[in-house]
């Protein structure tokens, strides 16, 4: 059976070949004759839902390529950056499909080749009115499968220069974290509450204060865990810390937290000043309901290096 299996690999990546070249051949320019580009364009597109269907996904980003280029050539730039992204997805899962059997590609031809195509799609969308956003949000999309590192960081921070989302912020500050870079997420969340805040005094809608009780409650933790001098605070995060360190009541309204959560966030400010181990244990049950996943992580961390000191 593997031998049939085997057979049936080969007899497809010979067939796509022999498809692929014939286009190809199409393009070329004869004497007297113009290639029917918008012709091969249509037969390219054709090949590439074929091989998706077979799920010969690097086949079918060779394919969506070719389009685009061919729609390039016709100067259809928004139907040359939509083939560009198709052709960037499918060697994103071509990729993936690797990575999932265990059978990495040791050169990283295929997130290469996705990493290129976005690249170019994006170049595209420059020249483009009104297409910020979508370039925008394809550097967040290849951030999400480049994942954390340099590379993906370095696609984020492209993102919010073109046209910030809370999404591009949020996933900048998450892939920080999963680095262990907590300086750079706390000064990004500082950046995102200025930021959140200067859109409510502007009177725009949308539910920044659910943004701000996340980055509150981050903020929160990342100090805890940093545990900066006093000297090295600046006077908004020492004030963050303020607020609950005193235990005033009706802190923080505005930001829609319930009692139980800001008495609880102030008792874990007030453990971990007097470094009490055994109290901070004692509130992660507690705090556990009104965290998300990522919060959870962090009071984990802030947890084990109590125990350290």
């Amino acid at each position: 059976m593997a031998h049939i299996n085997q057979d049936q690999g080969i007899g497809e990546h010979v067939d796509f070949l022999t498809k692929f070249h014939n286009i190809s051949n199409k393009l070329k320019k004869r004497f007297l004759r113009k290639p029917n580009v918008s012709e091969a364009c249509d037969q390219f597109s054709a090949l590439a839902t074929e091989c998706e269907q077979k799920e010969l996904w690097q086949y079918a980003g060779l394919c969506w390529l070719a389009a685009a280029r061919c729609q390039g050539t016709l100067e259809n730039a928004s139907s040359e950056i939509n083939l560009l992204i198709k052709a960037g997805r499918q060697f994103l899962i071509a990729d993936k499909k690797d990575n999932d059997i265990g059978c990495p590609s040791i050169g990283h031809e295929n997130i290469q080749a996705a990493v290129n195509c976005f690249g170019h799609s994006m170049a595209r969308c420059s020249s483009q009115p009104g297409f910020n956003t979508i370039s925008a949000g394809l550097s967040v999309e290849l951030a999400l499968a480049l994942g954390p590192g340099p590379a993906g960081i370095q696609q984020l921070r492209k993102a919010i220069d073109i046209f910030p989302t809370s999404k591009a912020i949020n996933t900048l500050v998450s892939f920080h974290i999963s680095e262990g870079d907590y300086v750079a997420a706390l000064q990004i969340l500082n950046e995102f509450v200025e930021f959140a805040e200067a859109c409510i005094v502007a009177g725009a809608r949308g539910n920044y204060n659910a943004i701000l009780h996340r980055c509150e409650v981050m903020r929160v933790l990342l100090l805890l865990i940093l545990q900066p001098s006093p000297q090295r605070l600046t006077p908004s995060l020492a004030q963050v810390l303020e607020k609950y360190a005193w235990a005033e009541e009706n802190v923080n309204n505005s930001l829609n937290m319930s009692e139980d959560e800001l008495l609880l966030l102030q008792s874990l400010v007030l453990a971990c000043q007097s470094h009490d181990h055994q109290a901070v244990l004692e509130l992660e049950s507690e705090l556990y309901p009104y965290f998300d996943t990522e919060q959870k992580e962090l009071l984990h961390k802030l947890i084990q290096v109590l125990s350290t000191q």
